[in-house]
């Protein structure tokens, strides 16, 4: 084309999606509108019902603007669809991970989603890494667009890693456009799962090098721009930017970088100053960061399928012999916000309701057989210490662990790093729903979700001792009451007194030190532990036989402001003060709620897990490739230990008697019947809830999953029926309790000893109890 030529190039685009239904809540400064656009509390002056928006009154907005450009005709060529229209449809990558749908599904349901989207290309995101890499390579390949990430290598290959592209070209408007995936630093040593083979390059070298190699007339590429998507934050994006000369308005056509970014990560709704207009956005001056921003080209498009952004470039012909073939002249566009008014698109909206048929159907699968009620009775949680919330406390201390392993490495060197983990969990009893009694046998996924339901993520963050006090004398204020601040811990043994007035009831608190396996030192079929605490229960053939060890009291934590900093884990809700946690207020993060995972997720890959672990101890497939390394590890200790502990059950001494109360820190189950014995070890000590969630996020976890991911990948707008879901039901109802449930026995009856003889051997078997960790000293007097 002449020097001078404009090329109008249309561009839609969009990050970090995670809900497909969600209460509307207008952004601060915009009106709330209802179905006909109206402001009904303006007009009647009352409060309004809330509202919802969805996934299809997003798609409904992007169909529309993408239906007006011109068709491409069916010989498009490049790979790409031949109902190709002249533009592109990009995403900034997360979408997999976090949401209450996704801690079933992991991430499955949002495959034909993204499908009937019609994507062009998408960037990786650090949420969608949340469920491994090995199930997120099979996420990718079912999507049918390209997945971006340029600047991560795989030592094993030297190569980008297997299922994501270093680069791919599309031609739109007579332009080829080069697209590229870049990610920032800062996120990945978040990422529990993140494989350690892959290695980070530093973004601005990488798109260097792919301009030039893009770029190259004599090359096989020949494009005319470059795109970046990037998943980084705000400032970063903007420092990126002006490095790699995605400037509007300067003179750049015989630089090497990239012609604009299109970011993810960030939550924000933010358009760089080199646009010309926006329609839409105002600017928010109260946004940091953006000091650098003298004129880049940006687009990140806020989140949740609330915004989408439309853009117009107009590219400008450069004079032969340029770097860049084209320049930026231009960039205008609209900010299209989704509110109850927006049209929605029957056709996802019926898809939607499919793929949550199918997840309500899958509540009804069992996803673990529980020897002990899970007892979430508001009485109970909101008043005193209980072994379900021992159980969920203990499995979140590890949900970091690796992730603050590698923060250790990065600041402290590897010597350092081990002991990087967190100290303690501190969450309170309003986190257990359910409101009822659970009992001792199959718990479904629905179960899970109905005990846990709260989407928002789970967080690290740092406290002094005087913190530690001040937050755990909060959550024993309110006592006796029922509120939901109750303290529930792990890596903690905490005493108090409710006799002494409200924020003074605190005696004492000490950290635990981490509990390791038992062992039978003596191989005669026995745990020797001479502070273990055990039980055998034998009952018409069916045994099973527990044995636990005490946790052991470490240092106490002085109430002293500064000193010692400790890590905590709790839940966001409770770090922006809610619920009177004032003292987790303002606190310094370690894994914020950017980056973290909701209660119920966690809970799920530990299950997972152990299920995983549970099957493969018991075989010896040579041909079986793990992703990690460390899973070859994992496995051959818990085959060791399987194969030892398996001897026959006679030399247990029936009739052991029940001895006092019993921790959560490891327990070794044998179940019996008609004389074959199979003996499975309940593993909940540090090191196996650690070993649990490695192996979910690093392998394959299909064949465990009661859900069918690969059947809900496949559904489409044309097979997915158009039936209303119903609503969620539980295949196990809780019960109203006659009695207080037994906290250091589980008797096997004539109700469930069919489920423990028929029990799938992929199900975790699991035994929460309580163990004293938060010791009433009043309460024991009395009890005495």
């Amino acid at each position: 084309m002449p020097v001078g030529e404009i090329t109008r190039l249309p561009i839609l685009a969009f990050n970090d999606v995670y809900r497909v239904h969600q209460k509307y809540n207008a952004p601060a400064g915009h009106e709330a509108r209802d179905a006909a656009g109206n402001d009904p509390e303006a007009r009647t002056g009352q409060p309004q019902q809330q509202q919802y928006i969805g996934v299809g009154q997003f798609a409904r907005t992007l169909y529309d603007v993408r239906n007006k450009w011109p068709e491409r005709g069916k010989d498009v060529g490049m790979g790409d669809r031949g109902d190709e229209r002249d533009g592109l449809v990009l995403f900034a990558g997360d979408v997999f991970n976090p949401s209450v749908e996704s801690a079933i599904t992991r991430g499955s349901h949002m495959v034909p989603i993204l499908r009937e989207l019609k994507l062009d290309a998408s960037c990786v995101g650090n949420h969608d890494f949340d469920f491994g890499y090995a199930h997120l390579t099979t996420l990718m390949k079912s999507c049918g667009f390209p997945w971006l990430l340029s600047n991560i290598i795989d030592e094993k290959t030297g190569k980008n890693p297997e299922g994501v592209h270093r680069c791919v070209v599309k031609e739109r408007c007579g332009v080829r456009i080069g697209l590229i995936g870049l990610v920032e630093q800062d996120w990945i040593a978040t990422i529990p799962s993140w494989p350690e083979t892959f290695k980070y390059r530093e973004m601005k070298d990488v798109a260097l090098e792919l301009s030039k190699e893009m770029r190259d007339p004599n090359g096989p590429y020949k494009v005319d721009m470059i795109i970046a998507l990037t998943h980084c934050r705000l400032p970063n994006d903007i420092r990126l930017a002006n490095e790699l000369a995605a400037t509007v308005g300067q003179d750049n056509k015989n630089e090497h970088g990239v012609d604009c970014l299109i970011g993810g990560h960030d939550h924000m709704y933010y358009i760089g100053k080199g646009a010309q207009g926006w329609e839409g956005f105002r600017g928010d001056p109260k946004i940091r960061g953006v000091q650098e921003d003298k004129g880049v080209c940006l687009i990140k498009s806020g989140t949740d399928f609330r915004d989408l952004s439309e853009a117009v470039f107009e590219l400008e012909d450069t004079p032969a012999g340029s770097i860049r073939t084209k320049v930026v002249k231009s960039l205008s566009g609209k900010h299209h916000e989704i509110t109850p008014a927006t049209t929605t698109a029957p056709e996802i909206d019926n898809l939607v309701k499919s793929l949550l048929s199918t997840v309500s159907d899958t509540l009804s699968k069992p996803v673990c057989f529980s020897l002990t009620p899970f007892d979430v009775r508001s009485e109970k949680v909101r008043t005193e210490e209980t072994a379900i919330g021992n159980w969920v406390a203990d499995i979140l201390m590890h949900a970091y662990a690796e992730r603050l392993e590698e923060a250790g490495k990065e600041e402290n060197g590897d010597s350092a790093a081990k002991g990087n983990e967190a100290d303690a969990v501190i969450i309170c009893g309003g986190t257990f729903r359910g409101d009822s009694l659970y009992p001792a046998g199959k718990i479904t996924l629905g179960d899970i979700l109905e005990i846990l339901p709260f989407d928002d993520p789970v967080v690290c963050l740092e406290l002094d001792g005087k913190g530690v006090h001040d937050v755990l004398e909060c959550a024993l204020s309110k006592w006796p009451a029922q509120e939901g601040r109750f303290p529930v811990v792990s890596g903690l043994r905490v005493t108090w007194d409710h006799m002494r007035p409200p924020n003074d009831r605190i005696v004492s608190i000490h950290l635990t030190e981490p509990s390791l396996p038992l062992e039978d030192e003596d191989g005669d079929g026995q745990i020797d532990d001479p502070d273990g605490l055990g039980f055998i229960q034998t009952d018409d053939g069916t045994r099973i036989e527990v044995k636990q060890s005490k946790p052991k009291q470490g240092e106490e934590i002085q109430k002293v402001e500064g000193g010692r900093i400790y890590k905590i884990i709790t839940r966001n809700y409770m770090a922006e003060g809610y619920d009177g946690f004032q003292d987790l207020k303002n606190r310094k993060f370690i894994i914020d709620d950017d980056n973290g995972q909701i209660m119920s997720s966690v809970v799920r890959s530990f299950l997972l897990g152990s299920s995983y672990i549970f099957r493969h101890k018991q075989l010896r497939d040579e041909h079986h490739k793990h992703m990690s390394a460390h899973s070859d590890e994992v496995l051959d200790r818990h085959r060791a230990r399987f194969e030892k502990s398996h001897q026959d059950l006679s030399q247990s001494p029936e009739g052991s008697p029940v001895v006092g109360q019993m921790s959560s820190a490891w327990s070794s189950g044998c179940i019996s019947n008609g004389g074959t014995n199979r003996r499975h070890v309940i593993d909940h000590d540090a090191r196996d809830i650690r070993d649990a969630l490695h192996i979910a996020r690093r392998e394959h976890m299909s064949e465990m999953d009661a859900l069918d991911g690969k059947s809900l990948r496949n559904l489409t707008c044309t097979n997915c029926g158009t039936e209303v879901p119903h609503d969620a039901q539980p295949g196990k109802q809780p019960t109203s309790p006659v009695s207080p449930p037994m906290k250091a026995s589980f008797l096997v009856g004539d109700h469930n000893r069919e489920e423990v003889r028929t029990m799938d051997d992929d199900i975790a078997i699991v035994s929460p109890l309580i163990d004293g960790r938060l010791r009433d000293i009043s309460a024991h007097k009395d009890e005495e």
